[in-house]
């Protein structure tokens, strides 16, 4: 059983919130190895080193429950992709776990039982540069899944557009037929004429409002392109 629930897969996500996931993902790196070099450092008599290692260990282990399991702000592994990264083969979850795990033994272990000391530091050192490669490829996850977010996005803003535009071309239609029949009315037509004036207002605002929505899909694209 995994140590952490996670939400139901492929939930809905604002690209702002993933934007955040994956600074906080980017961070993991960072914290992982910046763990390590203080470490070292405190095992050669850095007195500062291993506080600076213990507030490291805890921002990177509060991190990683928030990626996996969320929190009031994020929502945890909320993709079929992420739980497969965290929970499948890759076995991310585990091995990160396992690093925390570790890091706290190394800490643990008084400075004057050098020989195990030496020992729970070459077993970090041996991670460090897989566990880096793992944080890698947990930020693109994240990254992948902020993609998938913008072409969702740009998806709904086609059909959107491509929804309005059969609704103006309809509305226009019926707009050019209530012209036809206020001229053929005559005197009697004129305040059918004021309708269809009103109409023909309404259909160039949403007219205006496709155009938006196509820009603005467009601009979108362009920067993702970019």
């Amino acid at each position: 059983m995994n140590a952490f629930s996670t939400p139901s897969p492929e939930a809905e996500v604002p690209a702002e919130t993933i934007g955040a996931l994956i600074d906080l993902a980017g961070r993991q790196r960072m914290l992982s190895q910046r763990i390590v070099l203080q470490l070292l450092l405190a095992s050669r008599g850095d007195t500062a080193a291993l506080d600076i290692a213990r507030k490291c260990l805890s921002m990177f282990a509060s991190a990683h429950s928030d990626l996996v399991t969320g929190n009031e702000r994020f929502p945890g592994a909320f993709s079929s992709a992420l739980q497969q990264l965290y929970f499948g083969q890759p076995r991310a979850d585990a091995r990160i776990r396992d690093f925390i795990a570790q890091v706290r033994t190394t800490m643990d272990t008084p400075l004057a039982d050098t020989l195990a000391q030496a020992s729970s530091l070459d077993g970090l050192v041996v991670q460090a540069t897989p566990i880096l490669e793992l944080l890698q490829t947990v930020t693109q996850a994240y990254q992948q899944e902020m993609h998938r977010c913008e072409v969702a996005v740009r998806k709904r803003q086609t059909d959107l557009a491509g929804r309005l535009g059969g609704i103006s071309m309809q509305a226009n239609i019926v707009a050019i037929n209530a012209r036809i029949s206020a001229a053929r009315a005559g005197e009697h037509g004129r305040e059918f004429s004021v309708i269809t004036q009103v109409l023909a207002d309404i259909i160039k605002e949403m007219d205006q409002l496709i155009r938006n929505v196509v820009g603005s899909s467009e601009t979108s694209q362009g920067s993702a392109s970019v």
